[in-house]
Order: C-alpha cells, then structure tokens, then sequence
C-alpha cells in the first residue's frame, strides 16, 4: 500500500513540475525514474547501459522517483545535473505519440526489448 501511495505522490508531483516548468507530466515522471535509475546503477559501480538500465527498471521504487522529483522541484539548476537529467524531455510530441502508441500494444517485455536490448544484425 505505501508503495501505491508513493507513485501517487510522485504523479501529483510530476504534475506540480509540469505547470510550473509548462512541461508534459508524464515526460518529467518519465525522466525521474530515468535518473533515478542512473543514480542507483552509480550506487552499484554500474555504467548505464540498455541492459544494466532495463534490469534496474524492475528494481527502483515510487520512493525513489518521488524523491528525485522532490529534489528536482526544490533544486531545479542542481536537478539538471544528475545523471540521465532532462533525457526524455529532449522527445519531440511526435516521439511521444509514437512511444505512447507503442507502449498500448506491446508486452512491457516486448518494449524492455525494443528500448534496451542490444541491437544485433545480420548481412
């Protein structure tokens, strides 16, 4: 329960960024748990990678985006220079519709995938 209320939070403060900075809410969420999952693989020694990423996807908490977004919200010159910072934010709103098209009809596994796999080719 106290994890649902802790994605609530973050929403509501992800929303509150949003009109202040005339930002899109899910994008400035979206970047939170970016960061946050840069600074955890940090904690762990790891580099970012797709593989390292999509594996700490499954691992940071509410929590931890709430409290990014915290820190964004009180330290907004200090925020954009964490790991990862204002990544997705860089997204056209054709790259958002694109993403968010994609996202309702793929498996989360399908779209971990398609964003984080390593691409392999064959001639």
């Amino acid at each position: 329960m106290e994890q649902l209320s802790n994605y609530r939070e973050a929403r509501a403060l992800a929303a509150e960024i949003a009109q202040i900075e005339r930002g899109h809410q899910d994008m400035i969420f979206s970047d939170a748990m970016h960061v946050a999952v840069a600074l955890a693989l940090q904690d762990e020694g790891l580099s970012y990678t797709k593989r390292n990423a999509a594996r700490m996807f499954d691992c940071i908490s509410p929590g931890e985006v709430h409290a990014v977004l915290r820190f964004r919200l009180e330290n907004p010159e200090d925020y954009a220079a964490l790991p990862m910072a204002r990544m997705t934010e860089a997204m056209t709103q054709t790259d958002v519709a694109t993403a968010n098209a994609l996202a309702g009809k793929l498996t989360p596994e399908e779209v971990d995938a398609l964003f984080f796999s390593d691409i392999v080719g064959h001639a």
